[in-house]
């Protein structure tokens, strides 16, 4: 979690598995109690095999509540229509080649005190 109130999700260079999804969902779950914006940074992340896809979408609204995927310009084709699919069905999820436009969008879903108060 940053300063902002963003989880970070940052691969660390090896394949995902399930089990590897559920845990790194676990530990973002024991961060923060509610679905927050999340940045998956996945610009060192080997895509795993399909079947990690189901895991990963069924934890996904468990963390996050808008996220953005940041990757390498070639790494998109290996994404396939999985964010478009996301950001449809689920809530705002983007793909981004730099981490400031991916920090921008996530920003905007951040809720601070003056939103919490209502208009009299």
């Amino acid at each position: 979690m940053d300063d902002h109130g963003l989880l970070h999700i940052v691969s660390n260079g090896t394949p995902s598995t399930p089990e590897t999804i559920e845990e790194t969902f676990g530990a973002a779950r024991a961060l923060t109690p509610t679905p927050v914006p999340t940045l998956f940074d996945a610009r060192q992340w080997p895509v795993g095999g399909s079947d990690l896809w189901v895991t990963f979408i069924d934890l996904l609204p468990s963390v996050v509540s808008a996220g953005a995927i940041l990757i390498e310009p070639e790494g998109a084709a290996g994404l396939g229509g999985f964010p478009r699919a996301v950001n449809r069905l689920m809530f705002p999820f983007e793909v981004f080649s730099t981490e400031s436009e991916a920090m921008d969008f996530l920003l905007r879903f951040i809720s601070g005190p003056a939103d919490d108060v209502e208009e009299e």
